[in-house]
């Protein structure tokens, strides 16, 4: 028991130090068990991070190197089958579940360099579940509102690490979020903030607002479409299919009657007023203003297409009886051209962006039929042995010399040119540009 603790010791002295070769050395020239060697540095190495995390947050100080020299040395430590391979991942989960988000943020840096290492054989099996619990409770605690960056960071660095073909990453049985409830105004509700208001209707002076008419009907139409392009399913529904077609037909002709122009959305391009929001505003007095805007109306009418094409398009895990009858289909088909027509009427650019809208589609109809496939693992083509042969046994090309006559007189054949060098005293009378250079 007593050795024991010395080993102990031995291996918190080296580890504080971070020296790997002596710790591989120590780890060496002990004789114990290999299991029960690997378990006293797995503790080792969580027992020094506590005491650098305790010293470093009573500071409010955060040494990125320091967390990541560590790190370094468990990866390397389990390479060399010293400890375990889920160690370093260990040592990331007990680093933030004690820092503070900002802290976090700077020290994701260590788990992003490494994604290369993650992705070994030997850490990827063993260290793929606690890395995605890892993340996903970063990803919990942050808002996605205000911390848009970092989730970002996150999901780049998942699908990095996790090939297309992985089950954790994909919505097998096309479930949707019906969490996404868009909220808005019911009838004869005031609104108070009008400062806020007014500060969004004051950049759009310039628009023509008199052929715009907006009432609570149209505004309860446009907004309830929402609850639909959230859950497709239900327009298999007689019912709710009549409903949508009913808001569908009038806020496309709503759009319809609101002509855009184009030299107004050139000037806002122009001036760098375009503004991207996660959630548009819902409310009433906004729907006015934002139905002459191109980029919210080219959001809507995405929404439409994208929508048409799951109602029409097989997927693997709908039942039996959502399926279009040939009524509907006739009238998807019109509806689907009539946001066509308004994506090609709105400016800037149109009819460009009609064409890279049809082009997106067609490639989601491709990713559809993968998934209906059970998302096959993506494997690169075989190779033809025989052309492979072939041309291994072409003779190889030689490098022609700069200022090779033949690249000038001549198109290169496909046979080997040789190489000739210019004699500059010969050359220079009959180039005429070099003549009485020396």
């Amino acid at each position: 028991m007593a050795s024991m603790e010395c080993l102990y010791s031995q291996f918190e002295k080296v580890i504080s130090k971070g020296d790997s070769e002596e710790l591989i050395l120590i780890y060496k020239n002990s004789s114990y068990i290999d299991n029960d060697k690997k378990q006293v540095v797995d503790q080792v190495f969580r027992e020094v991070l506590s005491k650098f995390l305790f010293s470093e947050t009573k500071d409010a100080v955060i040494d990125v190197s320091r967390y990541s020299n560590i790190i370094e040395m468990a990866i390397q430590s389990s390479k060399l089958d010293i400890c375990s391979p889920t160690l370093p991942v260990f040592l990331l989960s007990d680093i933030f579940d004690v820092l503070t988000l900002d802290q976090c943020e700077k020290l994701f840096t260590i788990v992003e360099n490494q994604v290369a290492v993650w992705k070994q054989e030997m850490f990827f099996k063993a260290c793929k579940n606690n890395i995605l619990r890892l993340c996903n409770d970063l990803l919990r605690r942050l808002s996605r509102s205000q911390n848009t960056i970092f989730c970002g960071r996150i999901l780049l660095f998942l699908a990095k690490l996790f090939p297309f073909s992985e089950r954790s990453g994909l919505n097998i049985v096309s479930e949707f979020n019906l969490d996404n409830v868009t909220a808005y105004e019911e009838a004869g509700a005031d609104d108070d903030d009008d400062g806020e208001l007014k500060s969004l209707e004051g950049g759009s002076e310039d628009v023509n607002m008199t052929e715009v008419i907006v009432d609570y009907s149209l505004y309860k139409k446009f907004w309830s479409l929402q609850d639909y392009f959230r859950n497709p399913n239900q327009c298999y529904v007689r019912s709710p299919w009549k409903i949508f077609c009913s808001y569908a037909s009038d806020v496309l002709s709503a759009f319809s009657s609101i002509k855009l122009d184009e030299r107004q959305s050139e000037n806002n391009a122009e001036e760098g007023n375009e503004q991207v929001f996660a959630k548009y505003l819902t409310n009433q007095r906004l729907l006015e203003l934002q139905l002459c805007d191109s980029n919210f109306r080219r959001t809507v009418c995405l929404q439409f297409l994208m929508l048409f094409q799951y109602l029409e398009y097989p997927v693997k895990f709908k039942q039996e009886n959502q399926k279009l009858s040939e009524e509907q289909t006739t009238w998807l088909k019109e509806a689907q051209n009539k946001v066509y027509e308004i994506l090609r009427d709105t400016p800037p650019d149109g009819a460009q962006f009609v064409i890279s809208v049809r082009k997106i589609l067609e490639r989601e109809y491709l990713w559809n039929q993968w998934k209906n496939d059970g998302c096959p693992e993506f494997k690169p083509y075989p190779v033809e042995t025989e052309k492979v042969k072939e041309t291994a046994g072409q003779p190889i090309r030689q490098r022609r010399h700069l200022g090779d006559q033949n690249h000038f007189l001549k198109k290169p054949s496909n046979s080997a040119i040789q190489p000739i060098r210019l004699n500059l005293h010969t050359e220079r009378s009959t180039m005429g540009i070099l003549d009485g250079v020396h």
